[in-house]
């Protein structure tokens, strides 16, 4: 909104997932899954996150991905897009404290390319509030 000034303001990715979240995994597991994870991260650091996320999963392994949709009028509003083409929403703390929050609304279309170079039964499924994604990693 015009006018609106933040009171605190973070763009900082430490806390994100990155691929050091899954560092200390050890193993060859055969199914992997990540709810609520995808929207936030970085656009150009989801190939790398993705490398090291198959890097714990074993060749036939089942990847399921589950997130939100923006639906207008229940999501927070985008706030900006930077020119990466991430999207950013303002939140709210009871304190008053407004934080910019990294949310990323992928297109189906945008998650299957993510992983048909690794992946093979690509499937998304959209519901009215999430989407889905589920494949074989190759």
């Amino acid at each position: 909104m015009p006018g609106t000034r933040l009171t605190r303001t973070t763009t900082s990715h430490s806390k994100l997932p990155t691929p050091n979240t899954l560092a200390n995994v050890t193993g060859c597991f055969s199914a992997g899954f990540a709810g609520f994870w995808w929207s936030h991260i970085p656009k150009q650091r989801l190939s790398h996150f993705l490398d090291c996320f198959h890097s714990k999963l074993c060749p036939g392994a089942s990847a399921v991905f589950l997130d939100n949709n923006y639906v207008e009028g229940s999501s927070t509003p985008i706030a900006r897009r930077d020119s990466d083409g991430n999207t950013f929403q303002k939140r709210t703390l009871e304190d008053g404290a407004e934080f910019e929050v990294l949310k990323n609304f992928p297109t189906g279309t945008e998650l299957c390319a993510s992983v048909n170079a690794t992946a093979d039964d690509v499937e998304v499924t959209q519901f009215k509030y999430y989407w889905c994604l589920r494949y074989t990693l190759r």
